[in-house]
């Protein structure tokens, strides 16, 4: 039970902020996998599905330890911020070190260009 609450959880932290990112200016990629790191590996990457796996498992693992410091955030925490994305570049280093060189050099590349919120790269 306490685990279905705290998927519950990070799935409604992660909706809030990615609709936040959104009204902000940020974010992008609309339908195009923008800054969601499963989506690259799947669409952009085509990765195996052991890889696919043990991504998976690395992002449920940050989206719980993210969660509480979305709603700290959401109460005026100053530093939650920050924290979440030490957990998101924490997430993203151990997705591309099960990845080539090739492909962590594709990751990047539309990672970031999620992140101007552009159309991704041609690789």
């Amino acid at each position: 039970m306490k685990m279905i609450r705290t998927v519950a959880m990070a799935a409604a932290m992660f909706a809030a902020v990615t609709t936040v990112a959104q009204a902000q200016g940020g974010g992008g990629g609309g339908g195009r996998g923008g800054r969601n790191p499963m989506t690259i590996l799947k669409d952009s990457l085509k990765v195996s599905d052991a890889i696919l796996a043990k991504a998976d498992s690395i992002t449920k693992a940050a989206a719980a330890e993210a969660a509480p410091l979305g709603e700290a955030a959401r109460g005026g925490d100053a530093d939650a911020r920050t924290k979440l994305m030490a957990v998101n570049t924490k997430r993203n280093e151990a997705i591309k070190a099960l990845l080539t060189d090739e492909q962590k050099t594709k990751f990047d590349a539309l990672m970031t260009a999620g992140r101007r919120g552009g159309p991704p790269p041609t690789l």
